[in-house]
Parts: C-alpha cells; sequence; structure tokens
C-alpha cells in the first residue's frame, strides 16, 4: 500500500489508526535499526584484521569503525612519494621560522600530510635530518611566543590604563601626560594602587599646578607663580620665603 493511500484510510478509520500508528512507528524503528547490522556484526576487516579495538567516528550522523591495522599499513606507505614536492619540503623547512604544523596543517599552504611527511623522511635522510632540527627547537621557539605574547598583553594593559586615567582628568588641563607620567610611577614603587588612582587623581592635578602653575592664568600682566616655586634650580629658597622674610635675610 502506499503511503498516501494508507493515510487516508487511517484518517477514515480513527479506532484502527489508534492502534495502527504505534506499531507503524515501531516497524519503522526496527528497519533503520536493521540497516547497518552486516557491518556492526563483521568481526574482522576485509583484510584479516580483527576489528575487536577498531576505532569508531561519527560522520554526517552516521558512527563508522575502522581498522587500526589497516591504518598503520597505509601509514606506512605514505603515498607516492615525488622528487619536485621533497624539493618543496626541503625548502620550506629550511626556512627561520619553518614549523611542522605549517607544512603539514590543512589548508591551502600545505605542501604534505603529516603521514607522507614521515614517509619522506624514512626515504630521504637529509629531510629527516631538517625536521629533528625543527622538532628539538620546538620548545624554545614555543616559549618565545609565550612571553612575546605577555609582553603585548603587558602592553595592551599599559596603553588601556594610559587612556582610562586621561578621562580622569579636566579636558583643558594642560599637564595631562605629566600627571600620567606621575601616576604610573606611583604604581610601578608602589605607593599607589590601581583601584586607588579615580580617588586620588585630583592629588596630582593639585602637586602639578603647584610646582608648574598654569601660564593662562593672569595677575598683572604676568603668570601666576607658586609660592612653593624655587627661585633658583641650585637652592632651596621658594617664592614664598621672600614674603615672610627678605631674599637676603
Amino acid at each position: 500500500m502506499k503511503p498516501a493511500r494508507l493515510e487516508a484510510y487511517l484518517k477514515a478509520h480513527p479506532d484502527y489508526a489508534r492502534e495502527a500508528w504505534p506499531l507503524i512507528k515501531a516497524n519503522a524503528e526496527t528497519a533503520r535499526m536493521r540497516k547497518g547490522v552486516h557491518l556492526r556484526d563483521r568481526t574482522h576487516c576485509k583484510h584479516g584484521h580483527s576489528l575487536e579495538g577498531a576505532r569508531v567516528y561519527v560522520k554526517d550522523g552516521y558512527k563508522f569503525r575502522f581498522c587500526v591495522e589497516c591504518r598503520k599499513v597505509d601509514d606506512a606507505k605514505g603515498g607516492i612519494l615525488k622528487p619536485e614536492v621533497g624539493a618543496k619540503i626541503k625548502a620550506a623547512l629550511k626556512s627561520p621560522t619553518a614549523t611542522i604544523n605549517g607544512i603539514t596543517h590543512a589548508g591551502p599552504r600545505r605542501l604534505v600530510s603529516h603521514v607522507a611527511l614521515q614517509a619522506y623522511r624514512r626515504a630521504d635522510p637529509e629531510i629527516d635530518v631538517l625536521v629533528r632540527g625543527i622538532v628539538s627547537t620546538a620548545h624554545s621557539r614555543s616559549q618565545k611566543f609565550r612571553w612575546q605574547r605577555l609582553r603585548n598583553e603587558a602592553k595592551r594593559e599599559e596603553t588601556n590604563d594610559y587612556y582610562e586615567i586621561l578621562a580622569m582628568l579636566p579636558a583643558h588641563f594642560p599637564g595631562k601626560d605629566d600627571v600620567v607620567s606621575d601616576i604610573f610611577e606611583a604604581i610601578l614603587n608602589g605607593s599607589l594602587r590601581r583601584e586607588d588612582v579615580r580617588a586620588r587623581v585630583k592629588d596630582y592635578v593639585t602637586a602639578h599646578n603647584q610646582m608648574f602653575p598654569t601660564k593662562y592664568a593672569q595677575f598683572a600682566g604676568r603668570p601666576l607663580v607658586s609660592l612653593d616655586a624655587r627661585l633658583f634650580d641650585n637652592g632651596a629658597a621658594t617664592l614664598g620665603d621672600t614674603i615672610s622674610r627678605g631674599l637676603w635675610d
């Protein structure tokens, strides 16, 4: 019976459909499970190797098994070894930045598969020596990349801190870079914690204004000068000292 005719009959006879639908679904599931029974019951591959320790993988929703012994035999062959490919592998391995993964990794720049590279190593001693040299320095190169990433992260964090502190300062404040440098110096020597910067940024602005009074404030046609400003670079006398006592007192 065709499915369309069966569906029409079940709609016309609901009492029969209540009993038939569960049986139809159970039969369909049983038929689905029997599709790969001849493969699941197989104990040996076509070459006579036992499938007891076979690897299982899933592809497109279906489970597959492959014989480990057959895979070892295929890996040992490595395919057809071409001289022109061998020359390209040698040239790539001699590069200062060469890596095994860069040569065998899947992609447009891939020269050869990992299995074929092992076959080339067995066939050509020069390739084997080059591969051994790259493998022996893999740890040092990985550590170099690791420290480079850490330095980049520290630099990135420092840059982010710079702009965050810069945003805390008044928009028209002329000494922004000087104050940010003072704050960074305080963070590095431990006198200021990073979480306290926002609360103490005004103190650093005040200290900067005392040492370098703004040139925009005018008094009697001259810029205002802090009373704490030193009169001479090589002395300790300040402008305030000349007000409370004479310069030569």
